[in-house]
């Protein structure tokens, strides 16, 4: 998969916190599923990968069933490893498959929900190419 610059389409709230010749070359929307009869879903959450950072905007449980919307920055270079896991939770009535993407930096594991596990490795093979294109 080659890189390629993504210039529209891109949420006022992300394009206003580029830097200067900061390229992206992914974005995607991520779910974020409420709990049973709940109609929360995809309610303008995503992630993005720079030449020079990963950017997201997403809700995380932290704690017991308390959710938490966070806006973050994580530049390339402080990034240690990335990898995609698959667990169970019970939300409501019912217990269903989550995937998460979870980044180790230098300032500890940010971990963002993601719809599915192939999209976790679609946003790990994409990391993976901008920082060889980077180091080069």
């Amino acid at each position: 998969m080659s890189l390629t610059a993504i210039t529209q389409g891109l949420p006022d709230d992300l394009s206003m916190q580029l830097l200067p010749n900061e390229v992206i070359y992914y974005f995607s929307y991520i779910a974020f599923q409420g709990g049973c009869g709940s109609s929360s879903s995809r309610q303008n959450y995503w992630i993005a990968l720079s030449n020079k950072r990963v950017i997201y905007k997403t809700k995380v449980m932290e704690g017991s069933k308390n959710y938490v919307e966070k806006d973050g920055i994580l530049p390339l270079d402080k990034i240690s490893f990335i990898e995609v896991t698959e667990g169970q939770a019970s939300e409501g009535c019912a217990s269903s498959k989550i995937f998460q993407l979870r980044i180790s930096s230098s300032g500890g594991t940010v971990i963002i929900p993601i719809p599915t596990k192939e999209k976790g490795y679609e946003i790990r093979k994409l990391y993976s190419q901008i920082t060889e294109m980077t180091q080069e």
